[in-house]
């Protein structure tokens, strides 16, 4: 059982590992869902627990559908379906701010993952659930610890470093590491993770990816404050975004964008990007982001001294913290919508929005919210004239901000307590706090001046990655320029080579209708218009054919070229007539004689089979040859077989069934093979023939004649333009023989009144 687990498991890797590209669901239904993730990922989630709910898991032990992606029953779900949903469902969970339910969606999928053995989609599972721990709880030491799990088993699994599809595992460990280092200030760290993670992007060949790295890694440059590197990278994610019409990640890029310009003090272009941004989040209800965008507009707005808009946003945005119940946030917004109220010299409600503010700080325990709120209660107790009160509070507020290395705290605190000893008349102390504030300044200017040389150096950089992308653009036109015309000349032969097909084509079809029209028309020509037998044209040129070859064989044999006589090569002719031919349109009509007489023509031909031939002759007769193989056969057996035939066909049809038959072999003479030719031989038929029909008309049912030319026959006896005169001169002189299947004699010169008159 293990090892048929190993090798489905081993199967499912290598169906996954022809492509390296972004993931690819085969149920329309978690396709949809992962589409909606970053728009409405309620929706994903009520569409995944529906697919969840309404379809049973197929049982493992039936391997052949197991890991069978196409689902055609709709009442099942696969166990690599289930997982990839419940992943959906975690990250959907994480999207709403709800890690407790999103950790233990994530922990069932891993589970079901590693019951089915599928080492790829384990892995894959752990990497989401490391990010939700990082994402919602900012647990960075647990998603470390599970990241290094991730890698270590990635190193330990060789049937996994043989696919492609694992380098989207590294990468994306790698890249969680470079969020979670950028976070931890480790800055040198974060960007070696971010140039190796890119290394692995590069051969994902996953537009969306890029987009999501550009945005990823602007982000933590303006973090670190590295404003031209930031804006590079967000414009260059933006654009992407834009270009591949992924409106999700061209409002996060818009809202990376709005922080970069409020930082920079580019108030326009902060706000125009912000207010894009939270039309987006407003448009799919996204409660989080839509409060941190309307926040940073009221920053802007606050900055800019528009202080009422600047409360509207507040507002707005503090309605959206209320709804997802973060106390940290919500104190923020309160504080920020209190010092707006301290710059409108409304003290009342800066008073109470400072309460609670600290008392939401206190709930929490955040530190720097409990120093900035104490430092702009003590500016508010200052300006309604409570001094005293005003520098215990901006003392204890110090304290605090010093304790947290906030420097620009520090700053505001020793600019607003020097002004609180200088309404006391406490010069002294006055003095002393200016002086802090002169030194933290000049500390902060140190530190500007480090981050200039930076900047310098990252321009510098710039300028010459600006310098190279010059002579590659030189490059690349001159490589245009070239393919340009390489283009137009393959355009020229790819047109001419184009125009010869069509000609060829035209051509080729063309001479097929022509081969089929004459083949129709050979067809036509060579068959009889009514039975569809072969006719009169096709034994006028295939007979004489026919009979030079049976001529030669015997004349080599005769000669000594052949050992053996070929018998084989000699044939005997019937014509037949059919009297109910020439009646049946008379007494049944011209549709039913068509009929009749198709019928009667396709029943001859499944009846006569190859090599024997028949050919419609005239109107009511029909030229029946066969090999003669046995020169013994008695000439009545081949009349009964005819006439048997006429029966068959005629059977339960109140029809004339009656036959007239002539018969003849050929050669004709057996010591002359080419004496007779094939019209002579047709006369001699056709004199058999009227013999029959002759003595049927004296005596009834059918009738046959039967000429052949004994054995000493001499050629000289038929050599005469006149074969039928031949013919008879022969049966007066006894050198043909005369079989019939009447038993009184034939008359023959009432027959042949011409021949008389030749005579």
């Amino acid at each position: 059982m293990c090892l048929s687990r190993w090798l489905v498991g081993l199967l499912v890797i290598l169906a996954t590992s022809f492509t390296a590209n972004a993931k690819i669901y085969t149920t329309p239904i978690l396709a949809d869902a992962n589409e909606l993730l970053q728009t409405s990922p309620d929706k994903s989630l009520e569409m995944t627990t529906r697919y969840l709910d309404q379809r049973r898991l197929s049982d493992p032990k039936e391997l052949s559908r197991v890991h069978v992606n196409d689902e055609t029953d709709h009442t099942v779900r696969t166990p690599l379906n289930t997982i990839n949903a419940l992943q959906i469902q975690a990250r959907a969970f994480s999207l709403l701010n709800l890690p407790e339910e999103a950790i233990n969606t994530v922990k069932k999928a891993e589970k079901l993952a590693a019951e089915n053995d599928l080492s790829f989609t384990t892995l894959e599972t752990r990497l989401i659930h490391a990010r939700i721990y990082w994402d919602n709880l900012k647990n960075s030491a647990t998603a470390l610890n599970m990241l290094d799990q991730v890698d270590k088993e990635i190193e330990q699994s060789k049937a996994l470093q043989l696919t492609k599809q694992v380098k989207i595992l590294q990468y994306q460990s790698l890249l969680q590491r470079a969020i979670i280092e950028s976070h931890l200030d480790d800055e040198n760290k974060a960007e070696k993770l971010f140039i190796k993670a890119k290394r692995y992007l590069m051969n994902l060949d996953d537009s969306s990816e890029v987009i999501n790295y550009q945005l990823t890694i602007g982000h933590h440059y303006l973090e670190h404050r590295h404003f031209d590197l930031a804006l590079d990278r967000l414009l260059g994610g933006y654009w992407l975004a834009v270009e591949q019409e992924d409106s999700a990640k061209v409002a996060r890029a818009n809202f990376e964008l709005a922080n970069l310009f409020e930082q920079r003090k580019v108030f326009d272009k902060a706000l125009e990007h912000a207010t894009q941004a939270g039309e987006f989040f407003e448009h799919f209800n996204q409660t989080l982001p839509l409060a941190k965008t309307l926040a940073l507009i009221a920053s802007i707005y606050e900055q800019q001294g528009r202080f009422n808009l600047a409360l509207v946003h507040y507002f707005n945005a503090l309605d959206q913290e209320n709804q997802l119940k973060h106390d940290i946030r919500s104190a923020r917004l309160r504080l920020n919508i209190a010092r707006v109220y301290l710059q409108l010299y409304n003290y009342p409600k800066a008073e109470q929005y400072l309460q609670h503010t600290r008392q939401l700080a206190t709930v929490s325990n955040n530190e720097a919210i409990q120093a900035e709120a104490q430092i702009l209660q003590g500016k508010l107790e200052l300006a309604e004239g409570r001094t005293e009160k005003a520098v215990s509070t901006l003392q204890s507020g110090l304290i605090a901000a010093s304790r947290l290395g906030d420097l620009d705290l520090q700053l505001m605190g020793e600019t607003v307590l020097s002004a609180a000893f200088e309404q006391q008349n406490d010069y002294y102390n006055a003095l002393l706090s200016q002086r802090r504030y002169e030194q933290l300044f000049s500390s902060k200017q140190e530190d500007q001046v480090k981050s200039n040389v930076e900047v310098f150096k990252q321009q510098q950089r710039m300028l010459e990655r600006s310098l190279q992308l010059e002579e590659m653009e030189r490059q690349q036109f001159e490589s245009e320029k070239a393919l340009y015309k390489q283009k137009n000349v393959t355009i020229f032969l790819l047109s001419f080579i184009l125009v010869i097909l069509i000609v060829l084509l035209r051509r080729h079809r063309v001479a097929k209708q022509l081969q089929t029209r004459l083949m129709r028309l050979r067809t036509e020509f060579y068959t009889h218009p009514r039975s569809g037998l072969r006719n009169l044209r096709m034994l006028t040129a295939r007979l004489p054919n026919s009979l030079q070859q049976s001529s030669a064989n015997f004349e080599q044999w005769h000669l000594g070229e052949i050992i053996n006589e070929p018998l084989s090569d000699r044939l005997r002719f019937a014509l037949f007539e059919v009297p109910f031919l020439k009646h049946i349109y008379l007494e049944h009509g011209y549709q039913k004689g068509l009929e009749i007489e198709r019928q009667f023509g396709e029943y001859l031909k499944e009846q006569v089979c190859e090599p024997a031939r028949l050919y419609h002759f005239s109107d009511a007769m029909f030229l029946y040859i066969e090999p003669n193989s046995r020169l013994d056969t008695a000439p009545e057996q081949l009349a009964g077989s005819i006439q048997q035939l006429i029966d068959n066909f005629l059977d339960n049809r109140q029809i004339d069934n009656r036959v007239r038959i002539g018969m003849a072999e050929y050669p004709f003479l057996p010591r002359a093979y080419t004496a007779i030719n094939d019209h002579e031989l047709l006369d001699i038929l056709l004199m058999a023939a009227n013999a029959a029909r002759l003595i049927s008309k004296k005596e009834p049912g059918s009738q046959w004649v039967h000429l052949s030319a004994i054995d000493a026959a001499p050629a000289a006896s038929f050599a005469s333009d006149n074969i039928r005169k031949a013919c008879l001169q022969g049966i007066d002189n006894g050198l043909v023989k005369v079989q019939s299947s009447s038993a009184y004699d034939i008359i023959w010169n009432n027959d042949h009144d011409s021949d008389k008159n030749i005579i």
